[in-house]
C-alpha cells in the first residue's frame, strides 16, 4: 500500500491507489501464522537449538536419539513451513485467481486438525521409547495431518478450477507443491511408523539410512521449493518490479525440476536397495537438473541488483535466494568434499547443506514474504513498520555460523564447542521477527473491532472486495491479478 493520492505505473497500467481502511482486513491467515510462530519457538527452532548444544557437548552428530531429532524436524516442516503455506494459500490463492475460496467453512476444521496432528505427532515421536503409547500417538497425529493437508489441497484445486483462469507456470509450480505436500505427508506417516516400531537397532538404521534422505528431498526440494517458486513467480514481479522469463522457459524449468526431484528420490532408494554404488553416482544428474531449472527461473530476476520497488522485505528475499545457491553449490560439491575429507559419508556436511536451504532459503522467504503481506492484509501502512534489520542480521549470522562450523567439525573437534551459538542467534532472530509480526496482526484485529462490524470473508484478501473490484488492494497485487 502507498500514501493517498500516489499513482503508480505497472505493466503499462496506471492505477489510482486508495489507502485500505482498517476495517477492510481478512483474518484467515492469522491463526495459521501465529500458530506457526508458536510452534517454531517451541518444538522448532528452540528445541533445535537445545539439540545443537547437546550435540556440541557430545562432540558427535549421531549421539542423540534419531526419534528426537526427527520430531524436531517434523515440527519445522509441518508446523513452521506447512502452516505458513496453508495460511498463505487460504488467504491469497483465491485472490490470485480472482475467485472465491471453495468450501471456506472447511478452513477452521483443517486448521484445528492440522495443529492437533502436529502436536500429537511431535510429542509421540519425540518421546519414543519413554512410554508404550508413543508410536500410537504419533501415528494418530500423522493421520490427522494427512487429512488436513488433503482438505487444504482439495480446496485449492477446486478454487482454481472454479476460477477458469489460464494454467500458468506459477499455477503449475503451486500444483506440484500440493502434490509433494500430500506425497511427503503420506511417506512421513509410513516412515514414522516403520522407524518407531523397528524391532532392532539395525532395522531402525536401515529405514533411516534408506528413506530419510528421500523424505527430506520431497519436503524441501519438493514441497518448499516448488511452492516458493510458484508464489515468487506470482508476486515478485508485481511487488518488487522484477522481470520474469518467458512462459516457455518457466514451463521447461518446471518439467526439469519435477523430473529431477522425483529422480533423486528414486535413484537414492534404488541405490540403497541394490547396494550398487554406481547408482549413487547418477544422483549428480538430478542435482544438476535442479540447479539448472532454478537458475532458469531466478536468473532473469537479477537479484544481485536492488529491486525497483524497495521494501523492508526485499533484503530477506534476495538473501534467501543467495542461500539457495549456496545450498545447491554445496550439494553439487558433495562428492568432491567426501573425497577430500576421506569420509565415506559426512553427517556434518550433509546437515550443513540442509540447514543452508531450510533456514537460509525457506525461513528467510517466510520471514520476507510475511513481512510484506501481513501489513497489507491488516490494513497497516508499511511505511511506519520496523525495518527488521535486527532479525535479518541475526538470522543470517546464525545460519552462516551453523553452516560453516558444522562443516568444520569434520576437520577439527574444537568447532563443536561453538556450534550451539548459531542456534541461539537464530532463535533470537525468529522471536524478534515473530513478535513484530504478531503485533501487526493484533493491531489489525483491534482496528477491525473498532471500525468494522462487518464479518470478514474467508474468500478474499479483504472482505469488502469482489473479484471485479480491487480498489482496496495494493496496486502491485491488483495488477498482478489482472
Amino acid at each position: 500500500m502507498v500514501a493517498q493520492g500516489r499513482r503508480v505505473s505497472l505493466n503499462d497500467q496506471v492505477i489510482q491507489t486508495t489507502p485500505t481502511p482498517s476495517r477492510a482486513v481478512d483474518t484467515i491467515h492469522r491463526r495459521f501464522f501465529v500458530t506457526a510462530i508458536i510452534l517454531v519457538m517451541t518444538f522448532g527452532a528452540t528445541w533445535g537449538a537445545w539439540l545443537l548444544w547437546r550435540i556440541g557437548f557430545l562432540g558427535n552428530f549421531t549421539g542423540l536419539s534419531v526419534h528426537e531429532i526427527n520430531a524436531h524436524g517434523h515440527a519445522q516442516i509441518f508446523g513452521w513451513v506447512g502452516l505458513f503455506i496453508m495460511g498463505m494459500g487460504y488467504q491469497a490463492f483465491a485472490r490470485f485467481w480472482q475467485t472465491n475460496l471453495a468450501a471456506p467453512r472447511l478452513v477452521m476444521p483443517a486448521f484445528v486438525t492440522m495443529t492437533a496432528g502436529i502436536i500429537l505427532h511431535t510429542i509421540g515421536q519425540g518421546t519414543s521409547g519413554q512410554w508404550s503409547a508413543a508410536a500410537g500417538v504419533a501415528l494418530v497425529g500423522g493421520i490427522l495431518e494427512l487429512a488436513a493437508i488433503l482438505v487444504f489441497c482439495t480446496q485449492i484445486l477446486a478454487t482454481f478450477r472454479a476460477s477458469q483462469k489460464p494454467f500458468t507456470p506459477s499455477v503449475g509450480f503451486i500444483f506440484m507443491a500440493l502434490f509433494w505436500f500430500v506425497a511427503m505427508a503420506a511417506m512421513d506417516l509410513w516412515h514414522t511408523h516403520t522407524t518407531m516400531t523397528a524391532p532392532t537397532r539395525d532395522r531402525l538404521l536401515w529405514f533411516v539410512s534408506t528413506y530419510q534422505a528421500p523424505l527430506r528431498d520431497m519436503q524441501v526440494h519438493g514441497l518448499a521449493v516448488f511452492m516458493i517458486l510458484g508464489v515468487s513467480l506470482q508476486l515478485l514481479p508485481a511487488l518488487y518490479g522484477v522481470r520474469t522469463a518467458s512462459a516457455k522457459r518457466n514451463w521447461i524449468a518446471l518439467a526439469m525440476l519435477s523430473i529431477a526431484v522425483a529422480g533423486e528420490c528414486l535413484i537414492f532408494v534404488a541405490y540403497r536397495w541394490t547396494g550398487l554404488h554406481v547408482l549413487a553416482a547418477f544422483l549428480m544428474i538430478p542435482w544438476l537438473m535442479i540447479a539448472i531449472a532454478i537458475a532458469m527461473i531466478v536468473w532473469p530476476w537479477k537479484l544481485w541488483r536492488p529491486f525497483q520497488r524497495p521494501d523492508r522485505s526485499a533484503k530477506f528475499i534476495r538473501t534467501a535466494y543467495l542461500w539457495l545457491a549456496v545450498s545447491l553449490t554445496m550439494l553439487l560439491l558433495l562428492p568432491a568434499y567426501l573425497a577430500a575429507s576421506k569420509i565415506p559419508f559426512s553427517h556434518a556436511y550433509y546437515g550443513a547443506i540442509r540447514h543452508a536451504i531450510t533456514v537460509g532459503f525457506i525461513s528467510l522467504m517466510i520471514m520476507g514474504i510475511s513481512a510484506r503481506v501481513v501489513p497489507m492484509f491488516n490494513g497497516i501502512n508499511p511505511a511506519g513498520v520496523s525495518s527488521l534489520w535486527g532479525p535479518f542480521i541475526l538470522i543470517n549470522a546464525g545460519c552462516f555460523l551453523r553452516v560453516s562450523t558444522q562443516t568444520l567439525t569434520d576437520w577439527h573437534p574444537a568447532f563443536y564447542s561453538i556450534i550451539g551459538i548459531s542456534g541461539i542467534l537464530e532463535v533470537i532472530a525468529l522471536a524478534w521477527w515473530g513478535m513484530g509480526l504478531v503485533a501487526l496482526m493484533r493491531q489489525g484485529k483491534q482496528s477491525l473491532r473498532e471500525t468494522a462490524p462487518a464479518k470478514p470473508h474467508a474468500n478474499r484478501l479483504f472482505p469488502n472486495q469482489t473479484p471485479a473490484n480491487d480498489s482496496t488492494v495494493s496496486p502491485a497485487i491488483s495488477s498482478s491479478l489482472r
